[in-house]
C-alpha cells in the first residue's frame, strides 16, 4: 500500500470522528432552505439515484448506479455530513459535489486532487456552492436521517403527489 492511499484510508476513518468547529459554526451561521435542500437532493445532486427516494439506499435508486448506504441510518454529524457531501469520500463512489472542493483547503485536512492515488480520488459529481452544501444536509437532518423505514406520507411530500409511481408499492 502507498503512503498516499494509507492517508486517504486513514482520512476516511477519521471523518467519523474528527470534530471540524470552524465549519460547525459556519453551518450555524447560514440559514437553512430545507425546500431547495430537497431539490438540491433529488435534482441537482442526483442523491437518490445511489441513495433512493428516501435515503434508505434501497427505495427508488436506480439500479445501474452504485450502492449507497443508508442516510437514515447515518450516526454521522452536522460537520461531518457537510464535508462528506462537499468531498466526497476517498475510495469510494461517494462523489464530491463542493465547487471549492479540494481548491480551497476545506477537505481532510487541506488535501486536493494530486494527492490521491489514481483511482481513489472522490469522482466529481454535480458541483455546488456551500449554501447549496449545507442545505442538502439540513434537509437530510431534518426529513431523512433517524427515520424508519419509508412511508407514503414521506412519498407523497417528495414528490408531491400520493399517485406517483414510487409511492404505489407505499399503499
Amino acid at each position: 500500500m502507498t503512503v498516499r492511499r494509507a492517508v486517504a484510508i486513514s482520512l476516511y476513518f477519521l471523518i467519523s470522528f474528527a470534530p471540524h468547529p470552524l465549519k460547525a459554526q459556519e453551518a450555524q451561521e447560514m440559514a437553512a432552505d430545507l425546500e431547495r435542500g430537497k431539490r438540491i437532493y433529488r435534482s441537482v445532486g442526483y442523491c437518490g439515484n445511489c441513495h433512493g427516494w428516501p435515503g434508505d439506499g434501497r427505495t427508488g435508486r436506480l439500479l445501474q448506479a452504485p450502492e449507497a448506504p443508508s442516510l437514515r441510518e447515518s450516526e454521522l454529524d452536522t460537520e461531518t455530513l457537510i464535508e462528506v457531501v462537499k468531498c466526497g469520500i476517498p475510495g469510494t463512489a461517494m462523489p464530491y459535489h463542493g465547487r471549492t472542493a479540494y481548491l480551497d483547503g476545506s477537505c481532510y485536512g487541506g488535501m486536493e486532487l494530486s494527492d490521491f492515488e489514481q483511482g481513489t480520488a472522490p469522482p466529481l459529481g454535480k458541483t455546488f456552492g456551500d449554501s447549496d452544501v449545507f442545505n442538502v444536509v439540513a434537509y437530510l437532518e431534518a426529513y431523512v436521517i433517524g427515520r424508519k423505514e419509508p412511508t407514503i406520507e414521506e412519498c407523497t411530500e417528495f414528490f408531491g403527489n400520493p399517485n406517483a409511481r414510487a409511492c404505489r408499492k407505499l399503499k
